[in-house]
């Protein structure tokens, strides 16, 4: 039977409270142990991880005011039928006497991990990709608290590790630090370095992940390169900038198609290669898409056209669409974006291949493509050489990455460790 996610009790005077935001969604697949949901009050925030293996149903909405110890979601097992979810109690309009309720089923107890921040501490440096290790705290028992993480990212501001970017060199984040191998990522046509966020949103990652914004795009320079060799010559200035040597390289449709050809380049020390959903393995591309995508600056407008990227348009959140709403204010950065598919996609083609890049490979790679994707079509993996590992996705559209992260991150992860 369903096994119910319950709210915890995470004060002593506490009878009820909010749910502050999911980080998966409705009908995701979750493991026991992931984060599901954050709290956050005027004295904690907690993360409360799944209780079971399974797929998450009928999460209880975000803000509203739930008694201690209701469902507010429900996991469901292999073969389970999704039932209604019986809303959570409201919170009474007058206060009774406070009576601790009793879970009826395993209450989630936060985790606590070295150096032992308090959750709100551990999600602001999760969020600023920053490390915990050796930050001594100011809370009980040296414990890190909100505080000692601001104070750290403030001094960071003022005394950067690393160098100031240089004339031509793209925008580069840390979304996570960590020991071994980092992972590089470049995202897609139209879309920033935040797009991989989703991917790791309460995940344990280990390794360190530097996210860059292609020319033209995010934060990155809006002149454009002359073709997919000169934009390969300004990521690897970036990581060489950046100190950045031996990695794994990733990347999201066109920036899958740019992380191939560095890796075929071989003037980086690339260890390994997973692409989603890549660009360059065929002529074809949904030419309507790409204009649509930039011609659209409102959020109804901007709505179907960001759908049409998955096969399940719930996975298209309001805060998606209010970053995409954002950027398109910057009429700057969306010429500049539109000059770039003019150049890349004339016609409603793709100016450029990959096949000839990934047939020289010797080092592990693996594409991830979606089967319902509507964007490129999932027929042009057809060529792709025999060095080159496929994982086909049913019901997954063209973010692969988003649509699938607990999958996603996996096949990361295993690329990483045979990488290292």
């Amino acid at each position: 039977m369903p096994v119910p996610v319950i709210y915890p009790k995470v004060s002593l005077e506490e009878t009820s409270g909010r749910i502050s935001r999911w980080l998966v969604a409705d009908g995701a697949t979750v493991t026991t142990g992931q984060v599901l949901f954050e709290i956050e009050n005027d004295k904690a925030a907690v993360e409360v991880e799944a209780p079971a293996d399974g797929i998450l149903s009928g999460p209880a909405a975000e803000g509203e005011m739930v008694e201690v110890g209701s469902e507010v979601a429900r996991i469901l097992l292999p073969g389970e039928v999704a039932a209604p979810v019986a809303a959570p109690a409201p919170r009474p309009a007058a206060v009774a006497q406070p009576v601790v309720a009793v879970a009826a089923g395993p209450v989630m107890v936060p985790v606590r991990r070295a150096p032992n921040p308090t959750p709100l501490a551990r999600r602001i440096a999760r969020e600023s990709g920053l490390a915990l290790d050796g930050l001594r705290g100011t809370g009980p028992h040296g414990r890190v608290q909100k505080k000692d993480v601001l104070a750290r990212l403030n001094a960071l501001a003022a005394h950067p590790e690393t160098p100031p970017a240089a004339e031509g060199t793209l925008n580069a984040v840390w979304l996570r630090r960590g020991e071994g191998l980092p992972v590089v990522l470049l995202h897609g046509y139209s879309a920033d370095l935040n797009n991989w966020r989703g991917l790791f949103a309460g995940a344990r990652v280990d390794w360190p992940v530097l996210a860059l914004d292609l020319p033209a795009h995010g934060g990155s320079p809006r002149d454009l390169p002359a073709d997919l060799d000169a934009l390969a010559e300004q990521v690897e200035a970036t990581l060489a900038q950046l100190g950045v040597t031996a990695f794994v390289l990733g990347g999201h449709s066109f920036g899958a198609a740019a992380a191939a050809r560095i890796a075929a380049r071989r003037r980086a020390d690339v260890r390994g290669l997973f692409l989603f959903a890549p660009a360059g393995l065929g002529p074809q591309i949904n030419q309507p898409f790409t204009e649509g995508i930039l011609r659209a600056s409102r959020a109804a407008s901007l709505r179907p056209w960001l759908e049409y990227l998955v096969h399940d348009p719930r996975v298209i959140s309001d805060a998606f669409v209010k970053a995409v709403v954002a950027a398109r204010a910057d009429e700057g950065l969306t010429q500049a974006m539109a000059a770039f598919a003019a150049r890349f996609f004339p016609d409603g083609t793709q100016s450029f291949a990959i096949g000839a890049d990934l047939a020289a490979l010797r080092i592990p790679a693996r594409v991830a493509f979606g089967r319902q994707d509507r964007i490129l079509p999932f027929d042009s993996t057809r060529g792709l050489p025999g060095n080159i590992g496929l994982h086909a996705l049913n019901d997954c559209g063209h973010m692969p990455h988003l649509e699938q992260p607990e999958l996603a991150l996996r096949l990361l992860a295993e690329l990483v460790r045979s990488a290292g």
